[in-house]
């Protein structure tokens, strides 16, 4: 198992008290494809520098985690058909440094 550092941009537009429903499916998603999850940061939510389309702006969020290498791609699959998942990101890291949930 690898350590990752996920960033995802929720679309949580109109709906500010769904940012703790749509970590909890994030997390729910990374725990079914076998990670364990180390920790989270929401950083806050922030106006894109260019706008394509309806939304204008996404919460930023980073979840530190494990997971087998081979259940990345398929965890990217299964976010991207969740409509709060806007954007993510993943970087693969060297280890975890402790992180207050």
């Amino acid at each position: 198992m690898n350590f990752y550092e996920g960033l995802y941009i929720l679309d949580i537009q109109g709906k500010e008290d769904g940012l703790k429903e749509a970590l909890t499916s994030v997390e729910k998603e990374i725990i079914s494809h076998g990670g364990k999850v180390k920790g989270s940061q929401k950083m806050d939510r922030k106006k894109f520098e260019r706008v394509a389309g309806e939304l204008d702006a996404g919460f930023y969020t980073n979840i530190l985690f494990q997971l087998d290498p081979a259940q990345i791609a398929p965890l990217q699959k299964k976010l991207k058909l969740n409509p709060v998942v806007y954007r993510q990101f993943y970087l693969q890291k060297q280890e975890l440094a402790e992180v207050a949930a």
